[in-house]
């Protein structure tokens, strides 16, 4: 699985819940203050279960939640976060 840096972040502003909690995104750089993390859904794994789990994770870090809303026509969900 290929890292996430700051410059990729930076572009789409969108990174996947499952590449969070696998540690493979680095913030470190990233000169946003707000990002979108996709929750996909997965075999015998809720993708909102997955969404919480990185908002929980990257609130450790000074993100916080600021809105969850579902993807329209699709199962995906999106959390919006800003930095503290």
């Amino acid at each position: 699985m290929a890292n996430v840096t700051p410059q990729q972040l930076a572009q789409t502003r969108i990174v996947v819940a499952d590449a969070v909690l696998r540690n493979e995104v680095d913030f470190r750089g990233y000169p946003h203050r707000h990002v979108a993390v996709v929750g996909r859904p997965k075999f015998m794994n809720s993708n909102i279960t997955q969404l919480l789990e990185a908002v929980e994770y990257l609130g450790h870090y000074g993100w916080e939640l600021v809105n969850i809303t579902p993807g329209t026509g699709s199962h995906l969900f999106y959390a919006f976060l800003r930095r503290r």
